[in-house]
């Protein structure tokens, strides 16, 4: 009868063996905008950028941060897939169109989720300092309505008062 339990004791001891492996491979990530690596982001002059996961750039899932300063204005443009985001902090103003209208925004603050299906128009601005993280599955990337936006998001980025 021993003989019986011997090769499922075995099994037991050898799963449990593997699920420690792996659950040691599987340690969470932990940062805080401190310990975060901030980049410029030479398309949108002004802003920072950290990588949490994945490379936007490449196919697969990907999660970023970005860091606007206070009064950022971001052009209307749209992405090719579908964008996740969530504001860490700050407050993000978020419209959809293909004009920007300051008066046609949702005001988002810390702790707001909205999901921005592929192909929509939107565009944005900050009232202060604002980390907005997104995620999706890239590649990633803006498609501004026309050159003369693109240009004039690389050349003008802040809302002026």
């Amino acid at each position: 009868m021993r003989s019986k339990f011997l090769p499922v004791t075995a099994s037991i001891l050898l799963a449990a063996f593997t699920c420690a492996a792996h659950s040691e491979e599987l340690r969470p990530i932990t940062s805080d905008s401190g310990t975060l690596v901030w980049n410029n982001l030479p398309s949108l002059p002004g802003t920072q950028v950290a990588i949490l996961a994945g490379d936007p750039q490449k196919k697969g899932f990907f999660i970023a941060r970005l860091k606007f300063p206070a009064n950022f204005k971001i052009a209307p443009h749209y992405h090719d897939i579908s964008e996740h985001d969530m504001v860490i902090s700050g407050t993000y103003h978020l419209g959809t169109g293909n004009k920007f209208d300051l008066n046609k925004t949702i005001p988002m603050t810390a702790g707001t989720y909205i999901t921005i299906p592929a192909k929509t128009q939107h565009y944005g601005w900050t009232q202060d300092e604002t980390i907005l993280q997104i995620s999706g599955v890239g590649p990633w990337g803006a498609i501004y309505n026309d050159t003369a936006a693109a240009q004039s998001q690389s050349n003008q980025t802040r809302i002026h008062s």
